[in-house]
């Protein structure tokens, strides 16, 4: 696994390209190679460090669980916290099931990162969410509707009934010049659109639940939380500033949403690993993700 990267050999737009490779490896075996897009990482981060509001959407519900799984959260809460410390207005919205577990990660790491959830099966009023200076929507490992529409997990089944409306959000921010951001690891989130068809053609063929959704940038990583870590590592070394929280605070924050209820996404187990794989790994792409951003030679 590679861990290091020499800053002081490539720019920063090469450090990027790295970088993207490094989060699309694939230990879950979802077949990235044959449909995740490139070249879309440094592109997104260059246009968040200009934003001004940035809305941060989130949550996957696990059936067998009746919680929201880790990947999603974590990502979600580390960028949310690098943006506002670059001074930038966020804005995390979620399911209101996913209350609990969200705001246990977030007083973790920073209490004043603003949390809207909203109900299932309850029209959203985009008002009430976007502002006058809202630049950009990202959904960050967050159910997206599919060709017949629903919202299916990864193995196809229907999920619609725990998601709140915020595809319509996503759609409507599209249709307002505000930018969108996809960030997934197979193809059924929002904002995932963009790479539907080679996901259904090589990962799940006849069966067409991949989100029909598309987004500005189209962000893939072999888990959903590496890229949030891969743009917050990024953001650092533009800003030339410390933006990520310490790997103690990380390991207390997945220690808190666990604790309130999160579970892994493959398992359906309330234990602190991710989408079935070895602590390690999350750790291992969080550190190194975290040594990048305090790399500002």
């Amino acid at each position: 696994m590679i861990t290091e990267f020499d800053l002081s050999a490539d720019s920063i737009a090469q450090t990027a390209r790295n970088l993207e490779l490094f989060i699309q490896q694939d230990p879950g075996g979802r077949g990235l190679a044959r449909w995740a897009l490139n070249g879309t990482l440094f592109p997104a981060t260059l246009s968040l460090a200009g934003g001004d509001h940035i809305i941060i959407a989130t949550g996957f519900y696990i059936l067998a669980a009746g919680a929201i799984e880790t990947d999603g959260p974590l990502g979600a809460i580390i960028l949310a916290d690098a943006l506002k410390k670059m001074g930038k207005d966020v804005t995390i919205i979620t399911d209101s099931h996913a209350y609990d577990v969200m705001m246990a990660g977030i007083n973790e790491i920073d209490p004043e990162i603003e949390l809207i959830v909203f109900d299932v099966g309850v029209k959203i009023e985009f008002n009430s969410i976007i502002k006058k200076n809202t630049t950009h929507f990202i959904a960050l490992e967050r159910p997206g509707v599919a060709a017949d529409g629903f919202h299916h997990n990864f193995r196809g089944a229907i999920i619609s009934d725990y998601v709140a409306a915020i595809d319509d959000i996503f759609l409507k921010c599209a249709s307002y010049g505000i930018i969108t951001v996809g960030i997934g690891d197979g193809g059924n989130e929002l904002g995932m659109g963009n790479v539907r068809r080679d996901v259904e053609t090589y990962i799940a063929p006849y069966r067409d639940y991949s989100c029909q959704i598309v987004s500005d940038y189209c962000v893939c990583a072999g888990v959903s939380n590496w890229a949030g870590y891969a743009v917050a590592g990024l953001l650092a070394l533009l800003a030339k500033r410390h933006l990520m929280p310490s790997f103690d605070a990380f390991d207390a924050m997945f220690d808190k949403i666990v604790g309130a209820g999160a579970v892994d996404g493959v398992s359906g187990v309330q234990e602190t690993t991710v989408d079935g794989l070895l602590r390690k790994w999350e750790d291992r792409i969080y550190s190194s993700m975290h040594a990048l951003s305090s790399n500002f030679s």
